[in-house]
């Protein structure tokens, strides 16, 4: 950082000195003293131009000398976009229900994802992903409310891990919505007492009394060689539970901004 710096300070100093040589040097004595009727021959002609593409040549030679580290890092860079997969939403199903012939499978959660993917020509480095800001509007509200988020990375998809390290030209999936099926809870008097279902956005859990209305979801994506991608998710959901996803799907939506 302060070799690029240093760089950067001797090209100041050095216009700074060309300035002052344009403005106050006296530029006239060098001006050829020959009568303005002569005119150049065809060898004189050519050698001033070879002369002007020598001094170009020249010039470029010494700014490639100074800078070839920063240019060979702006051409090699990675590039992270982000889409939407062919399926965003996906259902959930318990593991033992999977291995089960005997009946039809039916989801205990339902999953959105993104896709993010690296189009640059080298990998990312510390690839993560994490939720910046989360908001709330209640259907038929004018009022915003804002829910603490506090920057925990997510894990990728098939890892555990949390950054990553992204390959050229690789993409990857990243879970950013889960929605749990309602439970049902014993009571103490032996009865049973339903829990609705719950909305995880970001890995922050919801804690409004209603579900009914639109999250907004500010998400930072984060890389060691990479500047910051910030985006944004609207989810729009009733609140309300279907057990099969092409059901579910009239309750609920995801948008990628």
């Amino acid at each position: 950082m302060q070799k690029k710096y240093f760089k950067f300070l001797a090209l100041i100093i050095l216009s700074i000195i060309a300035y002052a040589i344009g403005n106050y040097f006296p530029i006239e004595i060098l001006k050829a003293d020959y009568p303005e009727t002569d005119v150049l021959n065809k060898s004189e002609y050519y050698r001033f131009i070879v002369s002007i593409i020598s001094a170009f040549i020249t010039l470029c030679a010494v700014l490639v000398a100074l800078f070839k580290d920063d240019l060979r890092e702006y051409w090699k860079r990675p590039r992270l976009i982000l889409s939407k997969p062919s399926q965003i939403t996906i259902e959930g199903f318990n593991d033992v229900e999977t291995e089960s012939t005997n009946r039809a499978l039916v989801a205990n959660k339902y999953i959105s994802r993104i896709e993010i993917q690296n189009i640059g020509n080298i990998s990312s480095v510390n690839t993560e992903l994490l939720i910046e800001k989360l908001e709330f509007k209640a259907k038929d509200s004018t009022i915003i409310q804002e829910i603490e988020c506090y920057g925990k990375s997510l894990p990728w998809n098939g890892s555990e891990s949390t950054t990553m390290v992204l390959p050229a030209g690789v993409k990857r999936l990243i879970d950013i919505v889960f929605i749990t099926v309602p439970e049902k809870i014993s009571k103490p008097d032996s009865g049973t007492v339903t829990s609705p279902s719950k909305i995880m956005i970001g890995g922050i859990t919801n804690h409004v009394e209603k579900n009914n209305g639109t999250w907004i979801a500010t998400f930072g994506l984060y890389s060691q060689n990479h500047s910051l991608v910030t985006f944004k998710v609207e989810i729009e959901w009733s609140g309300i539970w279907k057990s099969r996803l092409a059901e579910f799907k009239s309750q609920y939506q995801i948008n990628l901004k």
